[in-house]
């Protein structure tokens, strides 16, 4: 397995619509160097490496925290020219056909493992507000899941995929860093503030006065 380089980082594996811009921007603002989705550009650059068993940081590094690792518009913006560097990876090495959406923060155990040190926030929420969120997410509407753009017949098909996706996803992580406590944030955006967070990465001495709600549901933005 390829070895990644550099100091720990910061890995958000939770699904979007669960506070991604609002965990990023509390980083930010207490001064870490963040990225937060970038159009994708996490996720794209993530998986290209990982296609290529390169260090799965190599097309995306340079960051200590990372938020929004996915990118669902992969079938739409294949037509397109990146100009971006991870793209251009991950669409040269895509076996042809497979377009489906890219989920970067699934690869957390191959982070963990090229990463040493590292630490990961598992952000949660209500499960049927979470679904809710996505539904009511872009203006054009949120119809992606693990097996493509508009597979489901029915966006209740749909919701439950996402369901069994949540289900699968967080149990994964509860299990992977079960013995591990200390590595693993669980921060529940309906119960818990920035203490927790501040209480967690105690040595980065954050600024819980820099906490902020962003990107509310009903209004679009990144996925």
């Amino acid at each position: 397995m390829a070895r990644g380089t550099g100091n720990p980082r910061i890995f958000q594996i939770g699904f979007n619509r669960c506070g991604t811009t609002t965990l990023i921007r509390f980083f930010q603002a207490n001064g870490l160097h963040c990225l937060h989705w970038g159009r994708g550009t996490i996720a794209a650059g993530i998986e290209a490496a990982y296609m290529e068993n390169k260090p799965l940081l190599s097309y995306v590094d340079g960051y200590q925290a990372y938020g929004d690792m996915e990118f669902v518009e992969v079938e739409a913006q294949s037509k397109k020219l990146f100009k971006k560097k991870p793209f251009r990876r991950l669409y040269a090495n895509l076996p042809k056909g497979q377009l489906n959406p890219v989920y970067a923060f699934e690869r957390f155990r191959e982070l963990d493992q090229q990463y040493p040190g590292s630490k990961f926030i598992l952000n949660t929420r209500n499960v049927e507000d979470w679904v809710s969120s996505r539904i009511r997410f872009l203006e054009r509407g949120y119809f992606y899941c693990k097996h493509g753009v508009r597979y489901h017949d029915s966006q209740e098909a749909l919701n439950q995929c996402w369901r069994e996706h949540w289900e699968e996803h967080t149990s994964n992580v509860r299990e992977y860093f079960s013995n591990r406590p200390e590595d693993l944030l669980e921060f529940d955006l309906d119960k818990d503030g920035p203490e927790k967070i501040a209480s967690f990465f105690e040595d980065l001495k954050l600024d819980i006065s820099h906490w902020g709600h962003h990107n509310p549901s009903g209004k679009s933005g990144s996925p």
